[in-house]
């Protein structure tokens, strides 16, 4: 009986997460056509300033296009505003952040995978947790849940039930310096800084 309840739970949670993740993926889609809205209402800013100044140079006098310049400019540096708050909304769903670099990492990582700049510790409020503390890594992962292969050097995820079957494996190369679960295109380990080559 155990088991059948078990199961149920990991399938309540797997369409939780599936729903969670579908919201968020229309979430997403929605800011995304704003943005290119918002695009097309520049490049329409930018097709009136030019004529704006055609006009002027054909009547002979630059003058007369540096109000309605002047103008399209301020109402482009407004929408570009909007366009930044949008994608600033899209990081935060998704829970990334931007690195001097110009690759986008995970939130709560401390280092970029990419260059291995190190990012300022995260002031985060004390919370009162009422399941007893887990070691968990960078990943969300469970240090028991985790199965080290000496050998290989890689990690393998795997969440056991009472008759032995795996939920999930994933097999990653795991910094050496930390043991953190690394992804492929990584440089540097976002746990602890160290280069990974």
């Amino acid at each position: 009986m155990n088991f059948f309840k078990k199961l149920t739970d990991t399938v309540s949670k797997g369409v939780a997460t599936a729903t969670e993740k579908a919201q968020q993926t229309v979430e997403i889609t929605k800011l995304h056509a704003q943005i290119s809205s918002k695009r097309k209402e520049v490049d329409k800013l930018f097709a009136s300033i030019g004529e704006s100044v055609y006009e002027a140079v054909a009547a002979g006098n630059l003058l007369t296009a540096e109000t309605e310049v002047l103008r399209r400019s301020e109402e482009i540096a407004v929408i570009r505003a909007e366009i930044a708050g949008l994608q600033d909304r899209i990081k935060a769903i998704r829970n990334e952040k931007d690195c001097e670099c110009g690759k986008l990492v995970a939130e709560d990582a401390r280092f970029c995978p990419s260059c291995g700049r190190e990012f300022p510790a995260p002031v985060a409020a004390e919370e009162p947790s009422e399941r007893p503390e887990q070691n968990v890594d960078a990943f969300g992962t469970n240090e028991s849940e985790v199965e080290v292969s000496s050998v290989s050097g890689r990690v393998s995820l795997e969440k056991a039930t009472d008759e032995g079957a795996s939920a999930y494996v994933d097999n990653r190369i795991k910094c050496r310096h930390c043991e953190t679960p690394l992804y492929a295109d990584s440089h540097y380990c976002p746990a602890c800084g160290q280069p990974t080559q």
